[in-house]
């Protein structure tokens, strides 16, 4: 009879426990930073705030040590749906002592860029910085302002992103970066022989090429420059026609 009444006893605990524990969601601050792994600068999490009141898309960070186990995407939907988050939201993971991260996205948010878009993101404003450097406050800020500058590009919006993470100038939607008339020679050679910056262009596409640095483009704006340089130099050796003095 005693065994009964124990038994029943530590069930009963158990259960009223198993209640008393609060969800993954229910302290998550939205529309900010969590930052309970304490690696994001104050001036970021401010950043984030800001960014937010100037997009619709609305950015909800947070950050862990470790997830013990669980699956990094599967963790950040429940936390998405236990902090009741809305079609505009989007919410960015990042499990520091894993190196592992995820973003789950609204059904808003979801409409305005493509699984590969965001992918692409990811694997070039993100994993960079926060694998390989390091450096949590960078990664942050570059890839929420490549996503925000999606979100307002899908929206047809201008987006200001002036003076958020490091970023001196605003971007208006559809900005390709594409250089100035002005722009001198240097600086267009420049833009063909340096490296491919392209978002769609993702890391894991840069590991796999093993690439040799030059590109059909690049050979032939060198054979360019090349003819235009042998040019000016025969033109440079031709004796120039001296008109004979007058007697």
């Amino acid at each position: 009879m005693k065994r009964k009444v124990f038994a029943f006893a530590l069930i009963l605990i158990v259960a009223l426990c198993s209640c008393a524990l609060p969800s993954l969601g229910e302290k998550l601050r939205v529309g900010t930073v969590n930052d309970d792994a304490a690696v994001l600068a104050d001036s970021t999490v401010k950043d984030v705030e800001t960014l937010n009141s100037r997009c619709t898309v609305q950015f909800t960070v947070v950050t862990r040590h470790f997830l013990g186990g669980a699956d990094t995407q599967e963790y950040a939907d429940r936390l998405f749906a236990e902090a009741n988050l809305g079609a505009a939201d989007a919410l960015l993971l990042l499990v520091i002592g894993e190196e592992r991260y995820a973003v789950t996205l609204g059904s808003y948010a979801d409409q305005l860029i493509t699984a590969e878009q965001l992918s692409s993101l990811l694997s070039s404003k993100l994993r960079a910085p926060f694998i390989q450097e390091r450096d949590y406050d960078a990664a942050v800020g570059s890839f929420l302002l490549a996503a925000a500058s999606q979100f307002a590009r899908s929206e047809g919006v201008t987006l200001n992103t002036s003076g958020l993470f490091g970023n001196d100038a605003s971007t208006r939607t559809g900005d390709t970066g594409t250089k100035q008339s002005g722009s001198s020679w240097n600086d267009l050679l420049r833009g063909f022989f340096s490296e491919d910056t392209d978002d769609a262009y993702t890391y894991e596409q840069k590991e796999s090429s093993g690439g040799s640095g030059f590109s059909v483009r690049r050979i032939i704006i060198i054979a360019v420059v090349l003819i235009l340089i042998s040019r000016s130099r025969r033109k440079a050796a031709k004796p120039a026609k001296h008109t004979p003095p007058r007697r």
